[in-house]
């Protein structure tokens, strides 16, 4: 596939349609979030990529195919410790070496209507046609959704996420436009591309995918939140059968067996690839 090339503005540039797009100003972030350009350089960005995190790994795949706008939504300034601010000094001068321009967006880019990271696995799975409400309150924004008005399987939920993450799998630093993973989604008949080839698989057999299945074999109202989420007295008070999330820490998985909670791991990265993919398409496309 050939990449087309282009000049298309200087970081600073990009960056403020990023936040124009996700409305940035608008959210209240976690700390070590910030929001925004977290390394530039003064030259016409020819190309732009995305990485789920702003890794060592990550940034120097981005200079070995000469991305030199790079789009993450875990940027650098998480942790505060001085092994963390070690590894980040190295990550920067990393990305100044390889001329790689770093834009982070957190919540805003979970949170969004069109491209963010929850509606991208909810239409993933397949979800987009059930009723749909915010749900997920974090930092006092919902960034997730929860959707009922259908029935679906347990097994076949966690086939759609298991297949999801071997997508993804060993992805790390995947840019778009060079051969980004595929994601799975519905024709127009509501079968499920690939399914057919892991339908006869037991879900035991997807160890990609952690279950805790304590709920309804049947699920009703489910839950989406990309990344790590553990908060069930938000999934009680909403009366979810089922949440689907990254990761969740150990006594979150004992609270959702005593509760009768399905809880779904499908792994904090590769719940996370939507959002920036998608950004970074939105941004080569308006140039």
């Amino acid at each position: 596939m050939k990449q087309r090339q282009w000049t298309g503005g200087k970081p600073s540039s990009l960056a403020r349609q990023c936040d124009q797009i996700l409305k940035t100003r608008k959210f209240r972030d976690y700390p070590g979030a910030k929001n925004g350009l977290q390394v530039t350089h003064g030259r016409q960005v020819k190309k732009i990529g995305w990485a789920v995190d702003a890794d060592i790994e990550s940034i120097r795949k981005a200079g070995k195919e000469k991305v030199d706008f790079l789009i993450v939504h875990h940027g650098l300034f998480w942790g505060a410790s001085e092994l963390d601010r070690r590894m980040r000094a190295r990550r920067i001068q990393e990305a100044k070496r390889l001329g790689v321009a770093i834009y982070s967006c957190h919540l805003p880019l979970d949170a969004h209507p069109e491209l963010g990271n929850s509606i991208g696995l909810l239409r993933a799975l397949g979800l987009e046609k059930w009723k749909r409400k915010g749900f997920g309150r974090a930092m006092g924004r919902e960034i997730g959704y929860k959707v009922e008005g259908g029935r679906l399987r347990l097994r076949d939920l966690v086939k759609r996420l298991a297949l999801l993450r071997s997508d993804h799998a060993g992805r790390v630093g995947s840019f778009a436009g060079l051969g980004s993973a595929t994601l799975l989604r519905s024709d127009h008949a509501g079968r499920f591309e690939g399914l057919k080839n892991i339908k006869d698989l037991k879900v035991r057999g997807y160890e990609s995918v952690k279950v805790v299945g304590s709920g309804p074999k049947i699920c009703r109202r489910i839950g989406i939140v990309t990344g790590g989420f553990g908060d069930l007295d938000q999934v009680v008070k909403a009366r979810l059968d089922t949440l689907i999330t990254g990761e969740a820490d150990y006594p979150t998985e004992v609270k959702a067996r005593e509760l009768g909670i399905n809880l779904i791991l499908g792994g904090h990265r590769e719940t996370e690839v939507f959002g920036v993919s998608e950004l970074a398409a939105r941004i080569r496309a308006q140039m």
